[in-house]
C-alpha cells in the first residue's frame, strides 16, 4: 500500500523553542535591571577627606622708612623737568641693595631717568605701564656695609606733560614693592610715603 503522505501543517504563531528563548532573555534582562538599580548597603560610602592648604597673607614687619621728596618745592612749571629724590633709613640693618616702586599718573608725566646718589650702587630702571621700578645692587668691589639714616638713594627725573595736581607714591604694585635688601639677602620692607605736586 502506498502511504499517502500528508502535508505537514505549518504551525501558526511561534514555535515552543522561540518562546523559551524569549522567556530566558526576559528573566536575564529583568535580573540585570533589578540588581543594577539596587544600592549596595553592605559598605557605606564614606566621603573622601581632602586636605587643602589655603594661602594666608602674613603681614611683613615694617622696618625703617623710605620717602620721596622734592627739593624744588611742590609747584612746578609744565615746561621744566621735575627731579624727585628717594631717601631711606634701615633702622640699624646693613643694606646691600634696594628696590623702589614709584607709581604716578602717566598722563601727567614722562619718566626721563634715574640717577644713583651712591657711587657704590649700580641702578637699573624699568619704565612699566603704570609705574617706574628701580633695582640697585651694591658693587662687589666695595665690601663696606653700612646702615642708613635718611640716606639719599636716587634722583628721579620726570617731564610734566600737563597742568594739574599729581601724586607720586612708593606703595606696592602687584608683586613689586619698595624694599631694602640686607647682607643676608633678606627683604626689609620700610614704611613708604607719597608726595603731591602741582604743575602749572
Amino acid at each position: 500500500m502506498i502511504d499517502q503522505m500528508q502535508p505537514i501543517q505549518e504551525v501558526k504563531g511561534r514555535s515552543p523553542v522561540m518562546a523559551i528563548i524569549a522567556f530566558i532573555l526576559l528573566v536575564v534582562l529583568g535580573a540585570f535591571v533589578y540588581f543594577s538599580t539596587q544600592k549596595n548597603t553592605s559598605a557605606p560610602i564614606r566621603p573622601n577627606r581632602v586636605t587643602s592648604t589655603v594661602p594666608t597673607v602674613t603681614p611683613r614687619p615694617v622696618i625703617g622708612t623710605m620717602t620721596i621728596s622734592s627739593s624744588g618745592g611742590a609747584r612746578f612749571s609744565k615746561s621744566s623737568p621735575v627731579t624727585l629724590q628717594v631717601q631711606a633709613s634701615s633702622q640699624g640693618r646693613q643694606v646691600v641693595g634696594y628696590d623702589v616702586v614709584v607709581t604716578y599718573d602717566k598722563a601727567g608725566f614722562d619718566f626721563v631717568k634715574a640717577t644713583s646718589l651712591m657711587e657704590d650702587f649700580k641702578i637699573y630702571s624699568y619704565d612699566r605701564p603704570t609705574y617706574v621700578s628701580l633695582s640697585a645692587i651694591k658693587s662687589l668691589q666695595d665690601n663696606k656695609v653700612a646702615t642708613w639714616t635718611n640716606q639719599a638713594l636716587v634722583d628721579l627725573t620726570f617731564q610734566p606733560k600737563k597742568a594739574g595736581t599729581f601724586s607720586f607714591s612708593l606703595a606696592p604694585v602687584g608683586k613689586e614693592a619698595s624694599k631694602l635688601v640686607d647682607e643676608k639677602a633678606e627683604g626689609i620692607y620700610p614704611s613708604t610715603g607719597q608726595l603731591q605736586l602741582e604743575v602749572f
